[in-house]
Parts: structure tokens; C-alpha cells; sequence
């Protein structure tokens, strides 16, 4: 259920663990019209949705599904009134829909563009950009050899530009006059943070790029399109000039897709103009192929330990960009790993909380790139400004705080960041942090001395027992020094010892 419309495909899975898509629908209901502009879903765009669900309903019963995931997102995400919404649904047709946040969206999408173009040259390049305007957002993901290392989701989607530049009030000219400099503002705030004018390949897709395609290239059976950059350039400027109902009349479209084919177009010329790209690569895959891969778990599916390194090259990536050092932030993440491995029956802690850990302690002094004075708080807020792949925003928060607590300071009811997050959140934090403040004080000297540690368990007292090269006095009486939040956290207290030498 998008910001535009809600859509079904039914699949089936083979033998071989693939799977074969059997039937597709789409039903134009313009959810994002109302959540952009309002706030919040009217009734009447609630009893759209409705029967466009029931009327998906009859067709899934006619297969008999085994498995049936329904996700919403950025309308639905934003909406006030999202979960009335969604609890309305249910009542009215047994579905139940989940609301996903922008970072698994992103995940979805990129999940897909890499089973579809794997061996595509731009989806390996060296410098590729995977772009997809929808109508609530524009997401954007930086690949390096096929691996995501940056993304961000922009607000420059279709319908929310429309309703908040409210386009019905002007004439075609004064509307791609509001376009091109409202989508020329979110372009200063995506240079700082994505290096267009490095990008040598430009992947695309969506609906209405897919149907850009479709007109400039002669093959209608191809899943991938290149079209050359003069080709789609020329494209859109001819598109630009017509207003809804010329779009409907001439290209027979349905009206909600004449509502964001311009919006949308517009946005993917800009990013193609700002980047070296040549051509601009046309793939059909979706959101909805990303959603499939992952529930059918094919050899296309991301495992975990995939998934966990792509998040980690991005955190890295963001690192570079902060000239920190990366060899101190590598070890702490190793040592604090392990810390978080030794302690796993007393924090009771999953792997998505180890990742978070380990994105903190890599990135832990990213903030001495501002001052190495008070350079924890720096970090907190740099992080929190950021975006990583695969992680939502709510887990960035996360993250921020336990970068924050790192050395020093405990945490406060005085600090705004860490009172802001919910109780269990906190609860998180105070945990993650406090292992991460004793894995930092370990390599103290930025020496990387430390080659592996364990606890030793005896009462209320544990020894952290440390293999080591070199002298790791330092490490031994800062570690000390620090373990006063673990002591707090976990009740008991630390002591440090060298059990032995390697090397």
C-alpha cells in the first residue's frame, strides 16, 4: 500500500527455492494526497482503499495462498491517523497490514535491483547510483562494486511535492517553475551527503521512469532498459510542457499516473544531470520483488551475515568521510563483539542489538572530526544526522546514544537525545554503552594490544581476563576505570587482569 496506489502480486514458489510470479494487480488510491496535504486519511480515501483490498481479497482466495505479507509505507507511515486506518482494514477484510520503515524499504529495493541487474555492469561499477522516486519519497542508495554504502530517503516524493507546492492553483508553466527549484533545494542537501558528481552509472526505477522507458525504447519484453542520456533528457523536457489532461489524452494514462509522471520525471533528470552518467539504466524491479525474495528465501535473499556487512560498509563509508580511524574503530567493534558474546546470558540481547553495537563502536570518535574536545557529544549528533543502510531512524537514535556514552559522562535526565527515546530504548542504550566503554578503554593507545578477552565468572565478581601483546598497563587501569557504567548496569563489578601473550 503506497503513497499512489495499492498493489498485489501472487507468486509461486518452485522446488528449486525460485519463485514465479502468477498474477499482478494495481489499484490507483491516492493515500499520500491526503497524508501530505491533511496529515492525516479521509474517510472517502479509507473506503477506496477498502475495496480495492476486497477486491484483492477475492482474487488471492481464488489461489488459496499459503503465506500473505501486506506492508504499507511512507502514507500510511506518516499519516496520524495510520493505525485507525490500518485497524480498519483489518475489520473490513481479515488483512493485516505492517508498516515499514524507510531503511527496509530501502533494503526491499535494493534487494531486488541486485537480483535483477547482479551482473549488470552498472550494478557492479565502481560508482553506481540506485534511484527510486515514489510518491512520498526519493530513495537513494550509493553502490561500490554492488555493495550499498550510503543511502538516504529524501522527502521529494511525486504526490507529496504536488500537495505541498499545491500545483492544481497554477498553470503548467508556474508549476515546473515550483518543481525544478523546489527539487533544486533538496539537491544542495543531497551533495552534502552523496558524491553526484563521482557517479559514473545511474540505475533507475519506479512506475514512472519504467514508463519512460517504455516509450523510448522499441523491445517491450525487456526487464532492463539502458536509454541514452540525451534520449531521456529530451524526454522529459518534452513531458514537462504538458499539463494532466494532455498526458491522459495522449499517452491513454489512468489519472493518478498523469498526476506523478511529471513530478517524478523531473526529479530523475536532475540526479541524472548532477552525476557523469551516459545512459540511465531501466529496471523492472520493485519493491514488491524485494518483499518476495525475502519471504520465499531464495539463493536472492540477503542472509544475515550478508545484510550485517552491507550496514557495516556503509557505516565505514560514513567513517571515511569523517577521517576517522579506522583501525581503532575496527578493534573496539571486535573487542566489543566480544564482550557482547561473553555476556549474552546476562543481557539477554538479540543480533540486530549486536549490530547496533558494533555500528557504534566503529564509528565512536567520529566526532573528534569537529573537536577532540568533548568529541563523545559530537559524535552523538553526527550520527544523528546521519543515515546508514539498512538502519532506520529510530535505530540511528539508538546508535547515537550509545556512540554518546562512550567515555566520560553517564546518562542524565538532562540529556535531551537519550530522554527522547522510549524506556526499553534507554534500557538499550545504558547496556550497549557500558560495553562499549569498556572495549574502547582496551585499546587506549590506539595500539590494538588486545587480541581476545573472556569473563570469568566468580559471585558477584568477574574477571576480565585478556590475551595481549606488549605492555597493556594502560589498557588494564583505564578499562578499570571505565567499568564504573557496566558495574552499574549489570550489577557486578569488573576486574581486569592479563591472562596471558601472544605474538
Amino acid at each position: 500500500m503506497g503513497a499512489s496506489a495499492v498493489r498485489l502480486a501472487i507468486a509461486e514458489v518452485e522446488p528449486a527455492g525460485r519463485h514465479r510470479v502468477l498474477e499482478e494487480a494495481v489499484k490507483g488510491v491516492l493515500l499520500g494526497r491526503d497524508t501530505f496535504s491533511l496529515g492525516a486519511i479521509r474517510p472517502q480515501t479509507l473506503d477506496a482503499a477498502i475495496s480495492a483490498v476486497a477486491g484483492f481479497r477475492k482474487i488471492m482466495e481464488g489461489y488459496g495462498p499459503s503465506h500473505v505479507r501486506a506492508f504499507a509505507t511512507s502514507a500510511v507511515r506518516e499519516a496520524r491517523n495510520g493505525d485507525i486506518f490500518l485497524d480498519r482494514i483489518l475489520a473490513r477484510t481479515g488483512i493485516a497490514f505492517d508498516i515499514i520503515n524507510e531503511a527496509e524499504e530501502v533494503r526491499l529495493v535494493f534487494l531486488a535491483v541486485r537480483n535483477a541487474l547482479r551482473k549488470h555492469p552498472a550494478f557492479r561499477a565502481a560508482r553506481s547510483l540506485l534511484v527510486e522516486v515514489g510518491g512520498g519519497s526519493t530513495s537513494l542508495t550509493l553502490l561500490r562494486k554492488g555493495q550499498p554504502t550510503q543511502s538516504g530517503v529524501y522527502a521529494l516524493g511525486s504526490i507529496r511535492v504536488r500537495q505541498q507546492l499545491d500545483l492544481r492553483r497554477h498553470g503548467q508553466e508556474t508549476q515546473s517553475a515550483l518543481l525544478r527549484r523546489y527539487i533544486a533545494n533538496v539537491l544542495e542537501e543531497i551533495r552534502l551527503e552523496i558524491p553526484l558528481g563521482r557517479i559514473a552509472h545511474l540505475v533507475a526505477i519506479g512506475g514512472d521512469v519504467r514508463f519512460a522507458a517504455t516509450q523510448l525504447s522499441d523491445s517491450e519484453e525487456e526487464s532492463t532498459r539502458e536509454i541514452s542520456r540525451d534520449v531521456f533528457l529530451k524526454f522529459c523536457d518534452e513531458i514537462e510542457r504538458l499539463d494532466e489532461d494532455a498526458l491522459i489524452e495522449r499517452y491513454r494514462l489512468p489519472a493518478v499516473q498523469a498526476a506523478t509522471l511529471v513530478p517524478a520525471l523531473l526529479v530523475y533528470r536532475a540526479l541524472l544531470t548532477e552525476t557523469a552518467a551516459q545512459c540511465i539504466v531501466v529496471s523492472d524491479a520493485s519493491l514488491r520483488d524485494g518483499m518476495l525474495l525475502d519471504v520465499v528465501d531464495t539463493g536472492g535473499r540477503q542472509s544475515i551475515d550478508d545484510f550485517e556487512s552491507q550496514v557495516l560498509a556503509s557505516a565505514e563509508a560514513l567513517g571515511q568521510r569523517y577521517r576517522f580511524d579506522r583501525d581503532h574503530g575496527r578493534h573496539v567493534m571486535i573487542l566489543a563483539t566480544r564482550l557482547f558474546d561473553e555476556l549474552r546470558d546476562e543481557h539477554g540481547m538479540e543480533d540486530r542489538q549486536r549490530l547496533l553495537l558494533k555500528v557504534a563502536a566503529l564509528l565512536h570518535d567520529i566526532g573528534v572530526y569537529v573537536s577532540l574536545r568533548a568529541h563523545h557529544k559530537h559524535s552523538q549528533y553526527v550520527l544523528s544526522a546521519s543515515q546508514i543502510f539498512g538502519l532506520a531512524a529510530e535505530e540511528i537514535a539508538i546508535v547515537s546514544n550509545i556512540a554518546r556514552y562512550h567515555r566520560r559522562g553517564m546518562p542524565q535526565e538532562s540529556h535531551v537525545p537519550y530522554m527522547a527515546l522510549d524506556r526499553q530504548d534507554r534500557l538499550l542504550v545504558n547496556k550497549l554503552a557500558s560495553i562499549l566503554r569498556v572495549a574502547n578503554a582496551l585499546d587506549a593507545e590506539h595500539a590494538q594490544k588486545i587480541r581476545d578477552l573472556r569473563i570469568l565468572r566468580d559471585g558477584n565478581a568477574w574477571t576480565l581476563e585478556l590475551e595481549c601483546t606488549g605492555d597493556v598497563t594502560l589498557e588494564r587501569l583505564v578499562a578499570a576505570a571505565r567499568s564504573d557504567m557496566f558495574t552499574e548496569t549489570f550489577g557486578r563489578q569488573l576486574v581486569v587482569q592479563s591472562g596471558g601473550r601472544s605474538g
